[in-house]
């Protein structure tokens, strides 16, 4: 490999180790509840959370969410329980989930696709309220 393309290489592992420590993962139940990116990189303003179990799921997220910023993973395969939120915001979660992979859509696709075509500042207001916006953007 040249030194070229090492580059970008070594860039995306030290992105990856920093990321590390950075987010944290909420599960419950054997599910992912919640999924955050602390804002400093010692989380002194936002402390990281965990609660239930964390162990295995814990590091099949971090792997999933690894090979997704190296572009080995166009998906994740991770159970998230969606139970806490409100069912509007459930039913937008549910239509972001089905964006491409590099694809994009408005707020008003997300609408009009949960259901509701007129609450779009509402699907806005649910996709900034979402507890796992890694897994779904």
């Amino acid at each position: 490999m040249s030194a070229v393309a090492e580059a970008p290489a070594r860039q995306v592992q030290k992105w990856i180790a920093r990321l590390r420590k950075e987010f944290s993962i909420a599960v419950d139940g054997g599910r992912v509840v919640g999924v955050r990116m602390l804002r400093d990189a010692g989380g002194a303003k936002y402390e990281k959370f965990s609660f239930g179990e964390t162990g295995e799921l814990e590091r099949l997220v971090r792997e999933e969410i690894e090979e997704y910023i190296r572009g080995a993973r166009k998906s994740f395969d991770l159970p998230v329980d969606l139970s806490s939120l409100t069912p509007f915001s459930r039913d937008v979660l549910r239509a972001t989930a089905r964006i491409p992979y590099g694809e994009t859509r408005s707020y008003k696709w997300v609408a009009e696709t949960s259901g509701r075509p007129k609450a779009v500042r509402a699907v806005g207001q649910a996709l900034h309220r979402n507890p796992i916006p890694i897994l779904i953007p």
